[in-house]
């Protein structure tokens, strides 16, 4: 069954069941209403039968009576005189009101003739028993049954409609969510706009909905382009490669130092290639992004990358830090390190230290290489974006963009890269929702803070 009949069929029985309350209530109401209409008649008679002796012939046809039967029993319940059309029956406690005076009990009998309203008023010497029928009461009954009855029918079925109605406009949003989600699964398209919008559950789920799809389709768009921008990047060593291992084979009687130097730039090729699918990789699935989150302190682990990196190349790298606790993915953050340590060190030949400053949850490092274009620094951040002065060395140029995937993943951390004074470049990160002061000097007091890039 669906959803709007579902809907409709419960507004129905809501409506129906207080139809049907209102309905048992009213007619109980009116029901009693007419009794005590009936039992109000029966006690005007108490003057005319004051000395307890009524006969068939002393019932008048007029005043209190008019309308009314009555019966006349003994203490032991012996009917003496009746004018009741039909046999009513005296029972126990009938005779107990008998030879009580001023007793009195008022009961509904049933007759082949069908019910009657009775009252026995108690004499010293018996009792007189008046009474009236119910067939005008049960009539008046009769019909209001049958038009409750009708009307909670019709009331039922407007109900129906009205709830056909309502859950036709309920759940069109979900109709078009469902279509939505219907054609992106059979087209494998995100470009679908639901276009729900509004205050209510279903307005706001219409808009979810819509940005769902867009972020989506971001996502699909960016895995579009990185495996666009990993190809062509990945066409370069292994052309390098193919050139190098066709010289080989070509020319099989070089000369030692030729086929060694053709040896080291295949393996050079090979690092740098083995590199970029590692780098590849790391973009493509977030970099451990399901890493948990642990507490420590950023300048120690920069000061172990550090360490790392001298022995590996051999630079001086000098290291200032102060405790900087923060709550962030351990292996990412040395992941964003390596990759500014691999880029200072691979763009700054000299023989200048690199400097290294950690301060409130924030990391600078200062090289002296070329330093940056003003025309890139606002690129050097993008997957693959390399400057042009950049192409001939090696690298994927997918460092930076971790950098700046790990500090955004990290509390809406902030990446910056500007101009080093006296030459060179700083490029650095700050990781968000850690403590300290978001506008402290990561520099060592040269000047030149942390400003979000």
């Amino acid at each position: 069954m669906s959803l709007r009949w579902k809907i409709a069929l419960a507004l129905a029985g809501l409506v129906m069941v207080a139809t049907v309350a209102i309905g048992a209530v009213s007619y109980r109401s009116t029901r009693d209403r007419l009794l005590a209409e009936v039992d109000r008649s029966l006690t005007e008679v108490d003057g005319v039968v004051a000395d307890g002796r009524l006969g068939r012939d002393a019932l008048p046809r007029r005043g209190p009576l008019a309308g009314l039967d009555a019966q006349i029993i003994t203490i032991d319940g012996t009917i003496v005189e009746s004018t009741f059309p039909v046999e009513i029956p005296v029972t126990d406690d009938d005779v107990r009101v008998a030879g009580v005076p001023r007793a009195s009990r008022f009961a509904t009998v049933a007759t082949d003739a069908g019910d009657y309203r009775i009252r026995t008023i108690g004499f010293p010497r018996g009792a007189v028993q008046v009474g009236r029928s119910l067939a005008e009461t049960d009539r008046v009954l009769l019909g209001l049954r049958g038009r409750i009855l009708v009307w909670s029918a019709l009331v039922g079925g407007a109900a129906v409609g009205v709830g056909l109605l309502i859950a036709n406009r309920i759940t069109a949003s979900l109709r078009r969510l469902t279509s939505a989600a219907e054609h992106v699964e059979t087209t494998g398209r995100l470009d679908v706009a639901v276009g729900e919008h509004g205050d209510d559950e279903v307005g706001r789920l219409g808009v979810a909905f819509d940005r769902m799809l867009a972020a989506l389709a971001r996502s699909k768009d960016d895995q579009r382009r990185l495996v666009q921008d990993a190809g062509h990047e990945l066409r370069t060593p292994l052309t390098s490669l193919r050139t190098n291992l066709d010289a080989l084979v070509r020319y099989p009687e070089m000369s030692d130092d030729d086929r060694d130097a053709i040896v080291a730039d295949l393996r050079a090729e090979a690092s740098e290639l083995t590199d970029l699918v590692n780098e590849v990789v790391a973009v493509a699935s977030g970099d451990s992004s399901d890493e948990p989150y642990t507490a420590f302190d950023l300048g120690e682990v920069t000061a172990e990358v550090a360490d790392r990196y001298r022995r590996r190349t051999g630079r001086t790298i000098e290291l200032d830090a102060t405790a900087s606790p923060v709550v962030a993915q351990r292996s990412a953050v040395q992941r964003a390190l390596s990759c500014l340590l691999d880029n200072a060190c691979k763009f700054d030949r000299s023989e200048s230290p690199i400097t290294v400053t950690v301060r409130d949850a924030g990391v600078v490092v200062a090289d002296r290489g070329p330093g940056i274009a003003p025309d890139d620094l606002d690129r050097v951040f993008d997957r693959f974006h390399r400057a042009d002065d950049a192409r001939t060395l090696p690298g994927s140029g997918l460092g930076l963009s971790i950098v700046a995937e790990v500090a955004a993943r990290h509390g809406g951390g902030t990446t910056f890269a500007r101009p080093r004074a006296g030459g060179g470049a700083e490029v650095g990160f700050r990781l968000g929702e850690v403590a300290g002061d978001p506008t402290a000097d990561l520099t060592g007091g040269t000047g030149h803070g942390i400003e979000p890039g």
